[in-house]
């Protein structure tokens, strides 16, 4: 059996996707709050998820040095829209008090709905550290176009299209994998695993 990939974060439905995309390649993940109790991260950047990253893999393998570590950090992006999402994209969700995917979806179409550019695409940074020492990263987009109206389920994949027309929500896991950002970023630390 595979040693178990332990996520750093405290966000179960982060953990939860993560898992079910390593799932597809028979590798175990486990959060950290299963073999530590829970803590406080640092203060992430606003501008960086590359340092969020790396931060929140250093704070949990510090505290399970003998385990795999692995840190994501995504986010929305629109171009035609720089000063919205990015890096903050989930802190400007709860700035506005939105919950619920309905909601967060309705003042993502709204906003888009100002710009004639819909160009848009989810990203995932993924920062893995092994007990040797070895550090895996890999950085991993999904999707081409917001859509005009939500399709499917999950989030933000109900309203993310890719390259084949149809919303990452309305795609089965089985090919979610190959064109969503934490899909892609899976498939690339996989194969790093493999090769060692």
């Amino acid at each position: 059996m595979r040693k178990p990939i332990v996520i750093a974060s405290n966000n179960t439905h982060k953990t939860a996707e993560i898992a079910e995309f390593f799932a597809l390649y028979e590798q175990p993940v486990v959060n950290y709050r299963e073999l530590h109790a829970q803590i406080t991260f640092p203060k992430e950047t606003t501008d960086n998820m590359v340092e969020n990253v790396k931060m929140k893999a250093s704070t949990i393998h510090a505290l399970l040095p003998n385990e795999m570590i692995l840190a994501d950090d995504s986010a929305l992006f629109v171009p035609a829209l720089p000063e919205h999402f990015g890096v903050t994209t989930m802190r400007e969700f709860k700035a506005h008090a939105l919950k619920t995917d309905a909601e967060i979806n309705q003042y993502v179409l709204d906003m888009v709905d100002t710009v004639t550019d819909r160009s848009g695409y989810l990203q995932s940074d993924f920062y893995m550290m092994l007990p040797n020492g070895q550090i895996l990263t890999t950085q991993a987009k999904g999707g081409v176009r917001i859509a005009n109206s939500p399709r499917g389920a999950n989030g933000l994949d109900a309203i993310v299209e890719t390259e084949t027309g149809a919303t990452l929500g309305e795609m089965p896991i089985t090919q979610r994998v190959n064109y969503a950002a934490r899909g892609r970023a899976v498939q690339t630390i996989m194969k790093a695993l493999n090769k060692d």
